[in-house]
């Protein structure tokens, strides 16, 4: 079996030059489309003309490379499948050519991406397309070193060794990366010159701002291109750039130095993607057979630009269209915020299937949380918790549903955070700690309803009673709980996170943590109630999938711990703690 993966947004004029080959001979074949959030009628259209047709619709655009991972993931993961076929919206292809293309690659393994040739309208050898051509004649299989992806067949094997598209790209270039890739993995590019399909790219000139995204998607691809040295990827993608900015002038130049500015501050996470683990085969397989999901709790107030991004980020979760999601919006202070909680509301109005919950006047965060993760526990025995400052992997929902079916039944295990602010080389993904982490997190109902504990003067007495938790507690001195605590029981805070930390330590029970990190904070620019920090908590979020470990721990990682107290050690003393907060107010005033 073959699958054919199609990427549609707003093609509705396409869809019978491309679908129409397939009405009548789908032998060996699956047609599969991704809708990108059409708002022209595309997959309804498809639905009606095209029955035959899965339509998966998606709430918001993916772009290319990510909507076809979704598919890609499905070949991955089942046998049935010898491999899958990428056909753009704007191309037309026979059912018989693409098995003839399937027969040639299972001939020949060497083979990575295999493609026809490909024809305009009039019958010509489509424009894009010649220019990765070397000169006539072409006989048999003709190898280059990339071929755009309007028309790929990817055999099983390839999508194993090379894996799917990399999310650090969203329109172009991800095709490019890919090939690098695929030619890393020393397998073969080529096309097959007797065997034809039609790409109908219109030949229109490119406007400057496509130019600028393409030359991005340029550097971006050689800045992680395995194919090149360490030295030659930071010139190529970083140094080149830059190199642009100073030949060119006015608005060109503006253009380009933002255009170089985004690079530089893409260097975390494309160190993030070059380490990237091997394809856990397994953990792919765990998440499609997943039948139900973990309900989504999402806490907003009064930033709608927060709101608005951690929203968007979810709507990129591939989970996110048969996740539960329920939306628990404060109540404003005052006459002040309340156009910014009402934009707030309406924002979150727009998620599809969301449930939103109104509080009809401020009850801070604590007693949202509190109140929220208890009610919902009522109705689920798990539940997923978000913050609106936070930015998310586009693979957090894929661990956090993980972990949470893997370790259900672990009793010693109360508590899950992705959050991992104190990421380093030595620390391993799955850590189990004595930690309650508050950025991206999840717990069980059994765990809540038993563990959590309000009395913050009842949690202290009982750390008082214990001293070597009392000490744990204060994390060698550099990170000071019990002095939060006590600010809670006073009134001068009013934090449900140390009251949720002190009750799983004093219980013994453990948390397990993502790394690298699947959520940062970036809330700390003076625009949340509670603010601060100046950017030592900020982390890159992992560009790729991450899954719980199968086999439960069963104690504290000793490294881990002593890698989260060096991290307080070095952040909490007095030097850095007065340049974090020189940070924070240039962030806030001239950030």
């Amino acid at each position: 079996m073959i699958l054919v993966a199609i990427v549609t947004y707003n093609g509705l004029k396409w869809i019978d030059s491309l679908l129409q080959p397939f009405l009548y001979d789908r032998d060996q074949l699956e047609i599969a489309v991704v809708d990108n959030a059409s708002t022209d009628g595309t997959p309804d259209e498809i639905e009606k003309r095209y029955p035959f047709v899965r339509v998966f619709r998606r709430p918001s655009n993916l772009g290319f490379g990510a909507a076809n991972n979704l598919l890609m993931e499905e070949v991955q993961a089942k046998e049935q499948y010898k491999g899958i076929f990428l056909l753009n919206q704007d191309a037309s292809i026979s059912a018989e050519t693409i098995r003839a293309l399937a027969d040639y690659s299972q001939q020949h393994p060497e083979i990575g991406i295999l493609s026809p040739l490909h024809l305009s309208s009039d019958g010509a050898i489509e424009q894009g397309f010649a220019h990765y051509l070397p000169e006539p004649p072409y006989h048999g299989f003709t190898e280059l070193t990339f071929i755009n992806a309007a028309l790929w067949y990817l055999p099983r094997q390839t999508l194993l060794k090379v894996g799917l598209f990399s999310p650090l790209f969203h329109h172009y270039g991800e095709d490019l990366d890919y090939a690098h890739r695929v030619r890393f993995a020393r397998l073969k590019i080529g096309f097959l010159p007797h065997l034809t399909g039609q790409h109908f790219r219109p030949s229109t000139p490119i406007s400057d701002e496509k130019t600028l995204r393409l030359k991005q998607a340029y550097h971006l691809a050689e800045a992680i291109n395995p194919l090149l040295s360490p030295v030659a990827q930071f010139y190529r993608g970083h140094l080149a750039p830059f190199g642009e900015v100073l030949l060119s002038r006015g608005n060109r130049r503006r253009s380009l130095l933002k255009m170089a500015r985004n690079l530089w501050q893409m260097r975390p996470m494309m160190k993030l993607w070059r380490q990237r683990p091997p394809l856990d085969l397994e953990g792919v397989q765990r998440a499609l057979n997943r039948k139900e999901l973990a309900p989504l709790l999402l806490f907003v107030y009064n930033r709608p630009k927060h709101t608005a991004r951690i929203l968007q980020n979810l709507l990129q979760q591939p989970e996110i269209t048969h996740t539960p999601i329920y939306i628990w919006s404060d109540g404003a202070k005052g006459a002040d915020d309340r156009e910014a909680v009402e934009e707030v509301r309406a924002l979150c109005r727009q998620i599809p299937k969301a449930q939103l919950h109104c509080q009809p006047t401020n009850r801070g965060l604590a007693h949202n949380i509190v109140e929220g993760v208890t009610n919902l526990l009522q109705m689920h025995d798990r539940v997923i918790v978000l913050e609106d400052d936070l930015i998310l992997s586009p693979y957090f929902l894929r661990w956090m549903n993980d972990a949470l079916t893997l370790y259900a039944k672990e009793k010693r295990i109360a508590h899950l955070h992705t959050g991992t602010f104190y990421t380093s080389p030595k620390l391993r993904n799955n850590h189990p700690l004595y930690f309650a982490g508050s950025w991206g997190w999840a717990t069980w109902q059994d765990r809540w309803l038993e563990l959590w504990e309000p009395d913050g003067k009842q949690l202290l007495q009982q750390l008082e009673r214990n001293p070597k938790l009392y000490q744990r507690f204060r994390y060698g001195g550099f990170m000071d709980f019990p002095k939060m605590l006590r600010r809670q029981i006073a009134g001068e805070n009013n934090s449900w996170a140390v009251r949720w930390h002190a009750s799983l330590l004093l219980h013994q029970k453990l948390s397990i943590n993502s790394n690298p990190p699947l959520v940062t904070n970036d809330g700390f620019d003076g625009s949340g109630t509670h603010s601060g920090g100046g950017g030592r908590y900020h982390t890159a979020v992992a560009p790729y999938p991450l899954y719980a470990d199968p086999i439960a721990p069963t104690s504290e990682d000793p490294e881990a711990y002593h890698i989260l107290r060096r991290y307080y050690a070095h952040t909490n003393n007095k030097v850095m703690k007065g340049w974090y907060k020189l940070k924070e107010l240039w962030q806030r005033y001239f950030g």
